[in-house]
C-alpha cells in the first residue's frame, strides 16, 4: 500500500536525522484502521526501515482505575508519581508532566473512592528481519503516566485500540510465544482489559490447558480480578480439583479477590469442607479479607473445633487482621484457653504485634503465669 512505502521513507528520513541517543517515534498514519492493519504496517516498516530489525510497537487502552493507582509490568502500586518524564512526553518529545491528561471521575461508595479512566500502553518489543516473520521478545504493560526506557530503540506508535480489538491480537501472538516468561506476560496484558467478552473464555481455556502450572496460576488470578459471575464456578472447581498445588491455592487467592455474597460463601465451603490442607488454610486466611460477623463466626469456629493445626492458624491469623475492640479480647481468650499450645503460641505472638494497651497486659499476665 502507498501508506506503507509514504511511511517506511518518512522513517528512514528519521533515522538518518537523529543520531543513534535520540528516541525515535513513527506514528501510524492511518489511526483509524483496525489494529490488525496497523501491527502489519508497523511490522513492514521496521522490518524494511531499521538496520538492527528490533524496534517496538505500541498502542494504549482505557482502564477504570483508582485515582492514584498506577499499573506497570502487570504489578499494581499507589502513591504520587514523581516528576519523571513520562510516555505521553516521550511519545510527544516534550518534559510535560501528566497534569494535563484529561480525564473522567467516578466516586464509588461511602468513602468516596475516585476512579479515572486512564490511559495504559502495551509496548512490545519485536525484532525480524521479514514482514510476517516478526519475534516480539518482550512485552511492557504500563500506566502512560509513568517512565519507560525504550533503550533508544525505535518505538512505532499505533495510538489507541478498543479491548476487544486489542485482546483479540494478543490471543493471535500467544501462540508464537517461545518463552513461558513471554507467555506469563501477555497472559497478564489480557487480564487488565475490562471491555472484551474475549477475556474470560482466554483465560478460562488457559487454566484447563496444558500450559505449565506458573501459566495457569496466572490465568486464575485474572480470572479473579475480572470478579465475573461466570469466573467463580470454575475456580471453585480447580481450588478442589486442579492436579497443580499451585494452582489450586491461587484458585482461592482468586475467589477472594472477588467482590460478591457467592465468593464470600465460596471461601468459607473451602475452609470448612474435609480434604485438602493446602486448600483449606488458605481459605481460612484469605476469609479475614472479608469483614462481616458472618466470616468472623465461621473463624472462630475453626480455631475453636478444626482437626487442622494448620487450618487453625490460619484462622487465626486471619482474625488477627480484624482490628477492632472485639478481635483484641478474642485474641487474648485464645491465647489463655485453647487447648492447642502451637495456637495459643501463635495467639501470644498476635498480641505482642497490637498497639492495644489490653493486649499488653495480657501478656504480662501470661508470661507471668
Amino acid at each position: 500500500m502507498s501508506w506503507v512505502r509514504r511511511a517506511g521513507a518518512l522513517f528512514s528520513l528519521a533515522l538518518a536525522a537523529f543520531s543513534l541517543e535520540a528516541q525515535i517515534i513513527v506514528r501510524s498514519p492511518n489511526p483509524e484502521t483496525s489494529l490488525k492493519e496497523r501491527w502489519e504496517w508497523a511490522c513492514t516498516v521496521g522490518s524494511k526501515s531499521i538496520e538492527t530489525k528490533e524496534y517496538w510497537v505500541g498502542y494504549s487502552i482505557k482502564r477504570l482505575m483508582d485515582e492514584d493507582s498506577y499499573l506497570s509490568g502487570g504489578n499494581m502500586f499507589s502513591g504520587e508519581l514523581r516528576g519523571r518524564r513520562n510516555l505521553y512526553a516521550i511519545l510527544e518529545n516534550s518534559d510535560a508532566d501528566s497534569s494535563k491528561i484529561p480525564v473522567s471521575r467516578q466516586s464509588h461508595g461511602k468513602h468516596r473512592i475516585f476512579k479515572k479512566l486512564k490511559d495504559v500502553a502495551i509496548l512490545f518489543r519485536v525484532s525480524g528481519d521479514e514482514p510476517g516473520g516478526e519475534s516480539v521478545q518482550k512485552i511492557l504493560t504500563t500506566n502512560m503516566e509513568l517512565s519507560v526506557d525504550l533503550k533508544n530503540i525505535p518505538l512505532l506508535w499505533l495510538g489507541s485500540a478498543e479491548d476487544e480489538q486489542s485482546v483479540q491480537h494478543l490471543k493471535s501472538l500467544f501462540a508464537r510465544l517461545t518463552t513461558t516468561k513471554l507467555k506469563e506476560n501477555l497472559v497478564q496484558t489480557v487480564g487488565i482489559h475490562q471491555q472484551s467478552n474475549a477475556v474470560f473464555p482466554f483465560l478460562a481455556n488457559l487454566l484447563k490447558s496444558d500450559e505449565s502450572d506458573d501459566i495457569r496460576a496466572l490465568a486464575a488470578f485474572w480470572i479473579g480480578e475480572q470478579n465475573q459471575q461466570e469466573g467463580l464456578g470454575l475456580l471453585m472447581e480447580s481450588a478442589q480439583k486442579d492436579r497443580s498445588l499451585k494452582v489450586r491455592e491461587q484458585a482461592v487467592f482468586a475467589i477472594s479477590l472477588m467482590d460478591s455474597d457467592e465468593s464470600v460463601e465460596s471461601l468459607i465451603s473451602l475452609a470448612q469442607k474435609p480434604g485438602d490442607t493446602k486448600v483449606r488454610s488458605k481459605a481460612a486466611f484469605w476469609l479475614g479479607n472479608k469483614a462481616s460477623q458472618k466470616v468472623v463466626t465461621v473463624l472462630e469456629n475453626i480455631v475453636a473445633d478444626d482437626i487442622e493445626t494448620d487450618v487453625q492458624r490460619q484462622a487465626l491469623f486471619a482474625l488477627a487482621r480484624n482490628q477492632d475492640r472485639e478481635g483484641v479480647d478474642r485474641l487474648i481468650r485464645i491465647a489463655k484457653t485453647h487447648p492447642n499450645p502451637h495456637i495459643r503460641k501463635q495467639a501470644v505472638q498476635c498480641l505482642g504485634q497490637s498497639e492495644d494497651s489490653r493486649a499488653l497486659d495480657a501478656l504480662i499476665e501470661i508470661v507471668r503465669k
